[in-house]
């Protein structure tokens, strides 16, 4: 998936630097430049659904994978088909793009779904709500639904709700992760220079690397991890 993303753009690219040098002049090279900018953004789209593959929720993975490649079909039938604006290519054309674009945010947020913090998750699961209601609330305009001014408004604000959720939740999921309390937890998971030194002799007293000596007192699973760590210190 990758390769193919990595190859397709990259031709793509190249194609878009040699008409750049070429001139833009001509309606070929507009083509070829709104080609190479579909073919980036999409497979931008591609890359975002991509990540979930393998994962819990890699389902709305594929599905925004899918939808990417539908609307760059879509979009490149429009630019080299000489397809006209009247309806319904305009609302088609707008939904294949919002929708794309909500899927591929989601598919990044969602890797946050089993984040250990409670805030987060909770973050995530309100930021996800507000993406799919504003995408929902853009469905009716595009499609000449009937609204009212305070229509806009209201989407307007879920937008910008949805927006600060976007950017707070990366920015909150690494304060967290990088703050007092992950600095709190390596403090006290860090061993005396006194415990160090009473592991070392036991275990040269035992014959045994003080790897194997922690190991054999405190086995992974095991629920009498405590006896085991009194045994030692009498040793």
């Amino acid at each position: 998936m990758v390769i193919v993303i990595i190859a397709s753009f990259s031709i793509a690219a190249s194609a878009g630097v040699i008409v750049l040098f070429g001139g833009v002049d001509t309606i070929l090279a507009l083509q070829v430049l709104a080609s190479t900018a579909l073919i980036g953004t999409c497979s931008v789209a591609v890359f975002c659904g991509a990540v979930l593959i393998g994962k819990r929720w890699q389902a709305l993975g594929w599905v925004a994978v899918a939808s990417a490649i539908l609307t760059l079909g879509w979009c490149l039938r429009l630019v080299w088909g000489h397809v006209g604006w009247d309806e319904p290519v305009f609302e088609v054309t707008t939904t294949a793009c919002t929708i794309t674009g909500a899927l591929s945010i989601c598919s990044l947020l969602l890797l946050l779904v089993e984040h250990d913090i409670r805030a987060v998750r909770i973050g995530l699961c309100v930021t996800l709500g507000l993406i799919g209601i504003g995408v929902w609330m853009t469905m009716l305009p595009i499609w000449k639904v009937p609204t009212s001014d305070g229509y806009y408004r209201a989407m307007g604000i879920v937008w910008i709700l949805a927006a600060l959720g976007i950017v707070v939740l990366p920015i909150l999921t690494l304060a967290l992760r990088n703050g007092p309390r992950a600095t709190s937890n390596a403090t006290d998971a860090r061993l005396s220079p006194a415990s160090v030194r009473r592991i070392v002799t036991a275990a040269r007293d035992s014959g045994i690397s003080p790897d194997e000596l922690v190991a054999r007192a405190f086995p992974i699973g095991s629920t009498g991890s405590t006896g085991s760590a009194t045994e030692t210190d009498q040793t």
